[in-house]
């Protein structure tokens, strides 16, 4: 009997084990499939919502957006797999992967601003989601910075010939924009919360450390994701989620008498009476406003210019019409005179160690607010060119044009890095954005 009891328990330990392994397999097999067709995991405190797919159609079509029924109908039409999307989307702590491409770039009031530029996948998809969702929605007017058609000349010329100009600038800017609320920017324009939360994460990102672990490069996330300055559709999100506090700022500057516009974080007002407790009260109001927007003024970088004083606005001065500064055209109009005279070495312009690529920089924004001047000097500057061929030489931001490497045990240049390259792709990624 105890041999019969024995046996029978080990035939039932032996069912037992073939119907959990076969119930495992078909978990595994529905995992496989759910994952095939739905996403329901990308990352540990973002992934609440994602079971929540349900868009309003009817806000989508009143705003003229297009409407996906299911996040397969979105991935068909951003030509992508599910699997790639998890793989842009996907929020880790630590991980061997970073989509981004980081450097610094000199800031023109000192210092050093992050680029954080997307790689050739990512990027193609954030300026999907520029042209086929964020570029359909109309810009108000008081907005120039990234909109099409429109440039620091027109906000510029929004202020001509006022008595008063007042110039505030908002700090951190595009850091301060969290993935919540680029999240909560997609929700309210009707996306599901499913298709807002990877929307939301295929355009925001966390600042990193890069650490070598036995060989091996992880990405250690630091602090929270937020929008990055580098990417294409970063610009236009910023429009949409400040569309309440432009609103609020230009209803204040029409109480008091002024106008308003906003160019990214530069926010201008001006107005044709000089009025000082006026212009005080506006102040005061403007601060309260842009603090219950979640943003900040920037303490050092608030100007108030009234007649009798050179007013600019984004660069340009707007006394009487658009123009540039005449002791900076002199000096940058003696520099291609010394460069004539003794070539490109220990020449510089701003703070850019990049010669070629600052004073063609310059000669653009010359022709934008003077197009004859402006191709005076674009001409001078192909002269150059043509009389000093330029080579610039790799530096620490990798911001410029040309590398020079060296063949294997020798002293002899090798050919530069060119697109196409397959050891250069990826760096003309950078150099591109």
């Amino acid at each position: 009997m105890r041999a019969a009891k024995l046996k029978a328990s080990k035939e039932k330990q032996a069912e037992t084990k073939r119907k959990n392994e076969e119930k495992s397999k078909q978990k595994a097999a529905q995992w496989i499939e759910s994952q095939a067709q739905n996403i329901t995991y990308l990352g540990k405190e973002i992934s609440k919502g994602l079971n929540l797919k349900e868009s309003n159609q009817a806000l989508l079509e009143k705003k003229q957006l297009p409407y996906f029924e299911n996040i397969n109908v979105l991935a068909a039409k951003m030509e992508l797999t599910l699997s790639q999307i998890r793989f842009l989307a996907f929020h880790r702590k630590v991980s061997t992967i970073c989509h981004y491409n980081y450097f610094s770039i000199p800031k023109k009031s000192g210092g050093t601003r992050l680029i954080s530029a997307p790689k050739k996948q990512l990027k193609k998809v954030q300026n999907w989601i520029l042209n086929e969702i964020l570029y359909k929605i109309t810009p108000q007017n008081v907005v120039h910075g990234f909109v099409p058609k429109r440039s620091i000349k027109t906000n510029a010329e929004a202020h001509l010939k006022q008595a008063v100009v007042i110039n505030l600038d908002l700090k951190d800017f595009f850091p301060s924009i969290s993935y919540k609320r680029v999240k909560g920017m997609f929700c309210k324009l009707g996306y599901s919360e499913q298709i807002s939360t990877v929307f939301a994460l295929l355009c925001t990102q966390a600042e990193v450390d890069k650490i070598n672990v036995d060989g091996q490069i992880f990405y250690a996330q630091k602090g929270d994701r937020f929008l990055p300055q580098g990417s294409p559709a970063s610009p236009a999100i910023t429009t949409l989620i400040c569309h309440k506090m432009d609103l609020r700022l230009k209803g204040l500057a029409q109480k008091f008498g002024f106008s308003y516009t906003r160019y990214a974080d530069d926010l201008t007002f001006s107005a044709p009476i000089a009025d000082e407790k006026n212009s005080n009260l506006l102040l005061c109001f403007i601060k309260k406003i842009v603090e219950s927007e979640d943003f900040t003024l920037h303490p050092d970088k608030t100007h108030v210019m009234r007649n009798g004083a050179q007013k600019k606005v984004t660069g340009i001065i707007v006394n009487e019409k658009p123009n540039i500064d005449r002791d900076t055209i002199r000096k940058f109009r003696a520099l291609l005179h010394q460069i004539e005279q003794t070539g490109w070495a220990g020449k510089k312009w701003g703070n850019s160690e990049n010669i070629v690529s600052s004073i063609t920089g310059y000669a653009n924004f010359i022709s934008m607010v003077n197009p004859e001047k402006g191709k005076i000097f674009k001409d001078k500057i192909k002269e150059l060119l043509a009389k000093f061929p330029h080579k610039e030489e790799k530096d620490d931001n990798e911001t410029v044009f040309r590398v020079k490497t060296y063949e294997k045990g020798t002293e002899k240049p090798a050919p530069p890095i060119k697109k196409g390259d397959k050891a250069g792709n990826e760096w003309w990624d950078v150099f591109e954005k």
